[in-house]
């Protein structure tokens, strides 16, 4: 067996956890309606019963994963890839080119400039935290230096999670040393 090379057109397609959660939920369904109609032979549940299990199980953990969220919807995840991919530097010399649709447009969107991989990761985990995402993201300090980008990026990804974004520890510091001096 020769390992699939990047350039090659049967590379597989990566699929985040809420694809493959959908995909095993139309399975799951459609096996239950199968089943409920009366059409039950009794050779095949024994026959798949590995796989039907398989499949149910991989489900429920995608459930209790944070990509289980009945909040989070595969239909906004486009645009969320988007500008997770999209580069930093494409956006503001996009912007600093038509200053007028700036001042009038305040929902330009920065880009992140995330790999393929780790594009797939954020969507996979939906990072709350700041210790999150630097797990999630090489050179994550080189890269959006500003822990206020850092913490604009976690509040884009809960605007599409429905996850609340934990503050810094820092933040939290501060505040527990505030409310011990006045004590």
């Amino acid at each position: 067996m020769e390992p699939l090379k990047s350039g090659d057109s049967h590379a597989p397609a990566l699929l985040t956890n809420l694809e493959v959660m959908e995909l095993l939920q139309e399975r799951v369904a459609i096996r239950e309606a199968s089943s409920s109609d009366g059409n039950n032979n009794n050779k095949l549940p024994s026959l798949f019963q590995a796989r039907d299990w398989i499949e149910q199980t991989v489900f429920d953990y995608l459930n209790s994963s944070p990509a289980g969220s009945s909040e989070v919807k595969l239909d906004d995840m486009p645009k969320l890839v988007k500008t997770l991919r999209r580069e930093p530097s494409a956006t503001i010399a996009a912007s600093d080119a038509d200053d007028n649709k700036l001042d009038e447009s305040s929902d330009v969107v920065q880009g992140y400039g995330l790999t393929t991989a780790e594009t797939l990761q954020v969507l996979n985990h939906l990072p709350t935290s700041l210790v999150e995402l630097h797990l999630l993201i090489e050179d994550l300090e080189k890269r959006i230096p500003e822990e206020e980008k850092q913490m604009e990026f976690l509040r884009l990804l809960s605007q599409y999670s429905g996850r609340d974004v934990e503050e810094a520890a820092g933040e939290e510091e501060e505040e527990e040393e505030t409310n011990d001096m006045e004590e």
